[in-house]
């Protein structure tokens, strides 16, 4: 099971957490696997059954207050039974004083008591973007995904049919490359797929007969592009006479990954047949799908019409 250690909380800049660790250094290399955080409320009156168990545990001003206002017997058995939880660490906002005994019993466990200057609102909006982000469900396609038109085109075919030498086209056509060959997907919320390239091959494209090109350095930066959502799927596929290729694009295929169904869009490759040039046509059309233009149905609408005043006759 993919997760990250309380350490790599402490050592991230990307999302600002402003987190120092104030107690239970032995337990930094503990691991958080949930993306979901607590804030404590009623659990820091001792209330347990509301405690969420293998969470990250946030307190604020609130708890803080409440717990000073106790007297230090009655706030001590509290915190003990917090710690018996199974708590992945605690951390305190708004830069507020920790009582000893809370410092005292995160050494005695070795169980993180993290310290952060931010406010418990802004802490918690981005401590959910962090754990979202890093333990998000992931997997590699073999492919290469594109940027044409604002469409993210993921395009996937066998070894050897021509999914790079299209990609250089639609470079050359001033669309943009995410990744070539290993395109790293990760989901994002329950409906969304999103795109990268490893870091080792960033900006790298492999053309048969000439080797691995740095596009971002033959092109500009405006050729190359981080990340981005995946929109649809294009699988180029060998021409067969045999087989009944799409024409009028009234099927829809989907193509399944993570979970997710991406819209299918199968484009046969033969000699002389400009597939790049499809792939940017078909970009195209899955925009004017998403504004609620769908050709084909609009043909098909207007033929059943025809038919329909042709036998009323």
């Amino acid at each position: 099971m993919k997760g990250i250690t309380v350490k790599e909380l402490l050592e991230d800049k990307e999302y600002g957490l402003e987190l120092t660790v104030v107690a239970g250094l032995k337990g930094l290399s503990r691991k958080i696997y949930n993306t979901k955080i607590q804030k404590l409320g009623l659990v820091a009156t001792g209330k347990m059954v509301y405690m969420h168990p293998h969470r990250i545990q946030i307190l604020g001003n609130t708890e803080i207050s409440y717990l000073l206002s106790l007297k230090e017997e009655e706030a001590r058995k509290i915190i003990k039974e917090l710690f018996k939880q199974e708590v992945v660490c605690f951390v305190i906002t708004r830069n507020l004083n920790i009582p000893d005994y809370f410092i005292q019993e995160a050494n005695a466990r070795g169980l993180p008591l993290l310290k952060s200057k931010l406010v418990t609102s802004t802490f918690i909006e981005r401590i959910t973007k962090l754990l979202e982000e890093k333990l998000a469900p992931s997997t590699t396609v073999h492919g290469i995904f594109m940027d044409v038109l604002g469409v993210g085109v993921l395009i996937i075919g066998r070894p050897g049919i021509g999914k790079s030498e299209s990609a250089l086209e639609l470079i050359m056509r001033g669309h943009r490359l995410i990744v070539d060959d290993v395109v790293f997907v990760k989901k994002v919320g329950a409906i969304e797929l999103h795109g990268e390239a490893p870091e080792m091959i960033k900006n790298l494209l492999e053309i048969r007969g000439v080797g691995i090109v740095d596009i971002r350095r033959l092109f500009g930066a405006s050729s190359i592009c981080d990340k981005k959502k995946i929109d649809f799927v294009v699988e180029l596929i060998d021409w067969d006479e045999r087989h009944d290729n799409e024409r009028l694009g009234m099927k829809e295929e989907k193509y399944r990954l993570l979970g997710i169904d991406l819209p299918l869009v199968k484009i046969p490759v033969s000699l002389g047949r400009n597939v790049s040039a499809i792939i940017e046509l078909a970009c195209r059309n899955f925009v004017l799908k998403q504004q609620g233009i769908d050709t084909a149905s609009e043909l098909e609408e207007k033929i059943l019409k025809t038919t329909s005043a042709g036998k009323n006759k």
